[in-house]
């Protein structure tokens, strides 16, 4: 089967799911378009109106303020007899202001609402008559006119006449206005400012009139001034009235507040007693004062009013605008679905094909192979179920559920694919774990085995006369050395902990010596160390472990007769040991990749179990920031490089000596060729080299002895006769044994000569051939192969000549 699958051919679904979208948007589109727009262009017109006339409600109360406060200065004059004390410039001032700013909106107001126009011009034309009246007014004040001069009473009738044309128009507005709320508070400034001319009126007349009846002596008030009064306090109660009933609560809570004072009080009384018919005690200052009292509460009341009206105004138009932003957002966004919904929808089913894909290779590249490397590494059942339980919600394929349909069931096919997937990884761990737990428990058991194997032949040598040591014994006991490294090898590679070689600090040449004691040919190796240091008790004893590894590959791919040199130095504060051999090398290639599985160690399988000590050396040199690199040259030998960090070092304890071991365990133990044996009761120089801890040949009969000749067999010595008895039906290839044949290869002949063949005495591929024709490097592991095959001939050879 292919792994793409064909195209449907067949339109119709994708027509048939496409046109009904398409006609449902045309239809909200015109539906929207026809009824929506003109709804919310209306409300958005009405919260216009409102701004407007909410405006022009505000200046037409700040010019009747003006103009009554410009009659208070005339009232003071006239309550204390004039003399020059009337100044009402600032006032004028004030109040011209007021109707140059009502003048300056007036278009705009007449604009929107053609039917002010007229009212507007007659209250303007009544204001030019305020310079004639306030010249009588002067002339009131300065004592020159009287109450009763016919310019001083028209003068009254300008001013009153202004008043009444600026709340008439005020009056008008909540007509206009369809908001009802908005008309509320327009009727309520209407009233509360008709109440507060009437106030001021008020104030005027029975101030003025209480002035005249005291000059007089006066104890009743006469007819025509009590009407007066008494209709001017039956319509300000009227305007109160209308007031309460439109006034909202806050408004209201507002206006009790203000009149609730002393002087208003005083004020109502004193207002009672003259409509009553009799002169109030009160003097005309205090009752002026006191009326002005309830003047200041109107005026707060109307502060109140405009600003809980401009606040419904703001919310209207807010309201409003967003109304019709989204309004248009909404047309705008149905139009465009309209356009594009067809190429949406025929993409959906593909969108919806890519999105389960697209899970699909997230949970196969992204999550799984995290999970797996992370099961991997779990060290317990409960950390494999976290990490699984984890991963499956992470590959659980999200659906919708408007979508019930096959593709639903594709991604659940997936998910269920996934979470076997994740079991069988998870079942693969917990084997894993289980296998290494079984290793642990082998490898302990094989360590207890191995170290009482030991102990037995330890104890041999020290019940042996002299504590000699054979050396059949010495290869016996490395052996078991070497079976003890690699226990702890598979111990440590399981996870498990070894057993501490430490339990104190040890110094520097103590952990050389004991890693060198671990290898077979520890009598080839050279020590310089030029460190005096100690390391912390963990770390030495796992650097053994590293320098064994390390020096026992060296010794087994470098020639039997060269020497490996360990040295070291301090670099810095860092130690840096270095293990060095004449052996064949590496090509960069392999080196390249063993160095990269030292700095990151995987973990054990059958593939890697041959070299299984450069895991051991990896994870020890990872748990202690420990550096390990090799640096390889072909036909040059192999260099590695161990970089030991400040934070293994240890300081000098006082009074602390290293534990040697016991005396026959240091007899069978191997050494260097140039480091001395202590704690035998034989110490000796270590000047030479000593004698590699392997099982000697089987000596054969008396062979001839050779005629003396010029020069010398191989390093001086005479020849070794070659071993007796059948050879091996199975060869150890090894060179140490190719050394041995070409020991042996130099027999003598029949005369008594030695044969000698050119090169015979060359290690294979210790010479670098000719390279022919300028051609590339053979592979490293095809010379290795021929090596091998070369010594094996040789060894076969010599095997034959000895049967013979």
């Amino acid at each position: 089967m292919s792994r793409k699958a064909r195209q449907r051919t067949s339109r119709l679904p994708i027509r048939m799911q496409l046109m009904l979208p398409i006609a449902a948007a045309l239809m909200g589109m015109l539906v929207l378009g026809l009824f929506q727009t003109v709804s919310v262009w209306d409300e958005y017109q009405n919260a216009t109106d409102a701004e407007v006339l909410a405006g022009l409600s505000a200046d037409l109360n700040d010019a009747l303020e003006a103009h009554r406060m410009e009659a208070g200065p005339l009232v003071e004059s006239v309550i204390n007899g004039g003399g020059g004390q009337f100044d009402s410039a600032v006032a004028r001032r004030e109040t011209d202001w007021a109707f140059d700013r009502l003048e300056e909106a007036a278009p705009g107001v007449t604009s929107r609402f053609p039917d002010l126009e007229d009212d507007l011009e007659s209250l303007f034309t009544k204001a030019e008559g305020l310079e004639t009246a306030r010249a009588a007014f002067d002339r009131l004040a300065s004592g020159e006119a009287d109450f009763t001069d016919d310019d001083v009473a028209d003068a009254y009738l300008v001013y009153r006449d202004v008043a009444n044309k600026i709340v008439s128009i005020a009056a008008i507005l909540p007509r206009m206005v369809d908001d009802a709320g908005v008309a509320a508070h327009l009727d309520s400034l209407a009233a509360l400012m008709q109440a507060s001319r009437i106030a001021a009126e008020i104030q005027f007349t029975v101030s003025t009139d209480l002035v005249s009846l005291g000059e007089a002596q006066a104890v009743v008030v006469g007819r025509a001034e009590l009407s007066n009064v008494a209709y001017l306090s039956g319509n300000f109660d009227r305007q109160i009235t209308e007031f309460q009933a439109n006034a909202s609560s806050e408004t209201s809570a507002v206006y009790k507040a203000a009149m609730d004072s002393e002087d208003i009080e005083t004020a109502q009384e004193a207002l009672g007693v003259y409509v009553r018919g009799n002169v109030p005690t009160i003097s005309p200052q205090d009752f002026s004062n006191a009326q002005g009292s309830i003047i200041a509460a109107l005026d707060t009341s109307q502060e109140s009013v405009l600003d809980a009206m401009q606040v419904d105004v703001d919310e209207i138009r807010d309201a409003s605008s967003r109304t019709l932003l989204t309004t248009f957002a909404l047309v705008i966004v149905l139009a465009l679905t309209s356009i594009i919904s067809a190429a949406m929808l025929a993409r959906r089913i593909s969108l919806r094909v890519d999105g389960v894909r697209e899970a699909t290779l997230t949970a196969a590249y992204d999550t799984l192979p995290k999970t797996v490397a992370a099961v991997s590494q779990a060290a317990n059942a409960d950390e494999v179920d976290r990490l699984l339980q984890t991963a499956k919600r992470q590959t659980v394929m999200s659906t919708d559920s408007r979508y019930a349909d096959e593709l639903d069931s594709l991604a659940e096919a997936f998910s269920a694919a996934h979470h076997q997937a994740l079991r069988q990884t998870a079942n693969q761990a917990l084997l894993r774990i289980d296998v290494e737990a079984m290793m642990k428990t082998l490898a302990r058991r094989g360590q207890s085995l191995i170290r009482r194997q030991q102990q037995v032949m330890e104890s041999l040598v020290e019940q042996s006369p002299d504590h000699a040591v054979p050396d059949e014994w010495r290869s016996v006991y490395h052996l078991l050395a070497r079976m003890r490294r690699n226990e702890e090898n598979l111990l440590l590679l399981a996870g498990g902990d070894p057993q501490r070689r430490y339990n104190h600090p040890a110094n520097l040449d103590t952990i050389i010596r004991d890693a060198v004691a671990e290898i077979e040919d520890a009598g080839r190796v050279m020590v310089e160390n030029q460190v005096s240091a100690r390391l912390e008790t963990k770390p030495a004893g796992d650097l053994v472990r590293i320098l064994a590894e390390l020096l026992d590959n060296a010794a087994a791919y470098s020639p039997p007769t060269q020497s490996v040199r360990v040295t070291s130095r301090r670099s810095g504060s860092e130690i840096v040991i270095s293990i060095a051999d004449d052996g064949i090398g590496l090509a960069p290639e392999p080196m390249a990749a063993i160095n990269r599985r030292l700095a990151e160690p995987t973990q054990l399988n059958s593939e890697l179990t041959a070299t299984m000590g450069l895991l051991v050396v990896g994870r020890l040199a990872a748990e202690h920031s420990v550096s390990v690199q090799l640096h390889s040259t072909m036909g040059k030998g192999t260099l590695a490089l161990v970089r030991i960090p400040a934070s293994a070092h240890a300081e000098d304890p006082v009074g602390l000596s290293p534990d040697q071991g016991s005396a026959a365990r240091l007899a069978l133990s191997a050494r260097a060729a140039n480091l001395p044996v202590t704690g035998t009761g034989a110490e000796a120089a270590g000047s030479g080299a000593v004698e590699p801890i392997v099982p000697r040949p089987r000596k054969a009969g008396p062979a001839p002895e050779p005629r003396p000749v010029a020069g010398g067999t191989l390093n001086g010595s005479k020849p070794v006769a070659a071993p007796a008895g059948p050879a091996p039906e199975t060869l150890d290839v090894t060179f140490r044994k190719v050394n041995r044949a070409l020991e042996n290869s130099g027999r003598t002949n029949g005369a008594e000569l030695p044969r000698r063949a050119p090169g015979s005495r060359l290690l294979p591929g210790s010479v670098p051939s000719a390279r022919q024709g300028g051609g590339a490097d053979l592979d490293p592991a095809e010379i290795r192969d021929r090596l091998a095959g070369f010594a094996s001939g040789i060894a076969a050879a010599a095997a034959h000549e000895q049967r013979q």
